[in-house]
């Protein structure tokens, strides 16, 4: 059995190596498509669980939060915005900035998948259980992109909000 917490950076490394592939403008305008679905979902939570949530199983509520964040990852990464070619020159500094752009993108998507994990409850617990009171992944989970970025649970996003405008700032003036 695979601990949640090497799951996630493993997953991140994966995307490192795509990212190294693809180049870093490309990426950058992945992680901006992955932060703003990351940034709605944070948001919309409350709402949502008041309303929507309500009627839906917690795997089916894991499945559509879930589901939400991939498709505004693979949107983003279908892009055509990032399409220009690059001149040539520090193709090692495009493909490790592409790596490390990628690694952020792969902890994103995988620490936000075990955070929706973790708030509902855990609903497939026929595949993965919650992680032990006292494992490494029960430690690591305060290093979930929502704990971290989003000011945790009870965090009203701030943090969040200040990284989605520094990454579209980002966009707008390189690409």
């Amino acid at each position: 059995m695979i601990s949640l917490l090497s799951l996630m950076w493993t997953t991140a490394v994966f995307f490192a190596l795509t990212g190294a592939l693809r180049g870093w403008r490309r990426e950058l305008v992945g992680t901006t498509g992955i932060m703003l679905g990351f940034f709605a979902i944070f948001q919309f939570d409350s709402l949502l669980r008041g309303s929507l949530y309500l009627l839906l199983t917690d795997e089916q509520t894991f499945l559509l939060q879930t589901a939400a964040l991939l498709g505004t990852a693979a949107l983003a990464y279908r892009s055509r915005l990032a399409a220009r070619a690059d001149d040539g020159t520090g193709r090692i500094r495009n493909m490790a900035f592409g790596a490390a752009i990628g690694f952020f993108n792969g902890y994103l998507v995988a620490g936000s998948t075990w955070y929706f994990l973790d708030i509902n409850r855990y609903p497939f617990s026929q595949l993965l259980s919650a992680p032990a009171d006292a494992s490494v992944s029960a430690l690591g989970a305060g290093a979930l992109p929502i704990v971290v970025l989003g000011g945790g649970l009870a965090g009203g996003g701030s943090s969040l909000a200040v990284a989605i405008l520094a990454i579209l700032a980002v966009v707008l003036l390189f690409l």
